[in-house]
């Protein structure tokens, strides 16, 4: 007589919404009816619920119970993949999940199952027939996708509420399936839209006691909109009008919108205070923060206004206690003259620029990791194709993978690193200046020269160190030093240093 062999079958399911419209997918179906088929076959049950969930590509890692599922099967615990359809196990669009699931089943002896046919994938006719409903579920879900979009399109362009969180003063009313405004959020918010015609956020959130990311959020232009009951179509740019009640009026709206508008222009002030303040170059050298501008309320004797440079660190309390405040004008002087004299022979700093460029092979360097990286690729695709072929095992593919992504992070942060060492080439032409063209530049234009010919000035107590983009010298180096005077402490009543004001004369036409 021969040995019965007890059949332990993995009952799997999941229900997904693309499948709303298919009543026999249910997932009060699918539980009743599977294990009552299992049982009428004598086999011995395993379920794997994974409820409602998705199983198209790049979701399939919130499917616990079918990864779990994946551990028995390699550990040889199932007989048998029991489902409603052969679509639960995965509903891939490009099929390579879906393969996979073959491979892996076809290695370890499970067989796949329905309540109308068994298919078995390591027999040829049997994985014909897998592959063709496989590319069926396919086609399928490419057409779903598609509806859906459309759906989700003449949704917004009909001005359908589209789910997710309503903003206050609004709430989500299940029965009409739309938002609905909450008398009293409406009430509290209004005394927001209110100040915020003529205050600040910040100032709206201190005095209202919201958070200020909160009273942003408020008043932001796609947030009025909804106020408004309308959207925009980013295709015509025109307004949309939705099915939710509005509690906005346009004419405060379009008050709010002009004053954050007037406030994030800064009302036409100038965007840097100094001559060397946001450039990003200009830094604290004892702890490294960036160096600002101070604008000095009091007015001296002669009428003249001193302005400083000094830490950020110092706003509002002294952090940075080595630091100190330094007159604007002195650290500009100073900044300008060492500049011009750096400049004054622009053709040894040309010379000294192609010398410290000789031995540098990195452009090489990187020609030869982008043919690494076009190597891994390749390496990589040709590994999709084996596993879609059965050529190579499912487990090893996925260790495959794996080095093949960790080899291209590699190049990817070796090209990081070697892009960061590249100097781009001075622009000569726009260095190449005398001090009296220099003198009669605007302001905007010094300061993009200064951009252009340095790197970084540190600002210490008593001197900067100055860095330059390029070699000011055949040593290769860089770096200026340049003091700047030192004020004592006062020891009696008027005994501090007074600082003079060069005259500022008139432009050159």
């Amino acid at each position: 007589m021969g040995t019965y062999i007890k059949m332990i079958a993995a009952i799997y399911i999941r229900k997904s919404r693309e499948d709303k419209a298919r009543p026999g997918f249910r997932l009060t179906a699918q539980r009743e009816q599977l294990p009552a088929f299992a049982r009428s076959q004598g086999w011995q049950i395993e379920v794997y619920d994974d409820g409602h969930a998705s199983a198209a590509r790049g979701k399939t890692e919130d499917l616990k119970e079918r990864g779990r599922l994946e551990t028995d099967i390699r550990a040889g615990k199932i007989n048998i993949i029991l489902v409603i359809e052969l679509s639960r196990l995965s509903r891939d669009d490009s099929m390579q999940d879906y393969v996979a699931w073959l491979h892996l089943c076809g290695q370890h002896g499970v067989k796949l199952a329905t309540t109308s046919r068994i298919l078995d994938p390591a027999m040829p006719s049997d994985w014909m027939l897998l592959l063709m409903e496989g590319g069926f579920s396919s086609v399928e879900m490419k057409v779903l996708q598609g509806r859906m979009k459309e759906g989700r399109d003449q949704a917004f362009k009909g001005g359908k509420f589209l789910g997710g969180k309503c903003p206050p003063p609004y709430v989500h009313d299940k029965a009409k399936g739309q938002p609905v405004i909450d008398p009293q959020a409406l009430t509290d918010i209004r005394k927001v839209w209110e100040l915020a015609e003529t205050m600040s956020a910040k100032a709206v959130a201190q005095q209202t006691g919201w958070p200020h990311i909160a009273v942003r959020r408020a008043i932001s232009d796609e947030r009025l909109l909804f106020y408004q009951a309308l959207r925009l179509d980013p295709q015509t740019g025109e307004h949309i009008p939705c099915e939710w009640p509005p509690c906005m009026e346009a004419d405060q709206a379009a008050r709010i919108m002009a004053n954050r508008k007037n406030r994030l222009s800064g009302y036409n002030r100038a965007i840097a205070a100094g001559l060397l303040s946001n450039l990003g170059l200009f830094t604290c050298g004892y702890c490294g923060r960036s160096v600002r501008a101070w604008k000095n309320g009091r007015v001296r004797k002669d009428g003249t206004r001193l302005d400083y440079y000094g830490c950020k660190a110092n706003e509002t309390q002294r952090l940075c206690a080595k630091s100190r405040m330094v007159p604007q004008h002195i650290i500009d002087e100073r900044v300008t003259t060492n500049l011009l004299g750096t400049m004054d022979n622009i053709a040894e700093l040309q010379a000294a620029w192609l010398a410290t460029q000789g031995d540098d092979n990195t452009s090489g360097q990187l020609t030869e990791l982008d043919r690494k990286e076009a190597d891994q690729q390749a390496r990589k695709k040709r590994l999709v194709a084996a596993v879609a072929e059965g050529i190579i095992d499912f487990a090893d593919a996925k260790t495959t993978r794996s080095d093949i992504e960790a080899a291209i992070l590699a190049i990817q942060k070796q090209r990081t690193g070697l892009q960061a060492t590249v100097t781009t080439t001075p622009d000569w032409d726009s260095l190449s200046f005398t001090g009296e063209e220099f003198a009669v530049l605007t302001r905007d234009e010094q300061r993009e020269v200064i951009g252009l010919a340095i790197a970084n000035i540190r600002l210490y107590s008593t001197y900067l160190i100055i860095e330059y983009r390029f070699p000011r010298t055949m040593t290769g180096d860089r770096t200026a030093r340049v003091h700047l005077p030192f004020r004592k402490p006062a020891t009696t009543a008027g005994s501090r240093q007074y600082y003079k004001l060069k005259p500022t004369e008139p432009k050159k036409p």
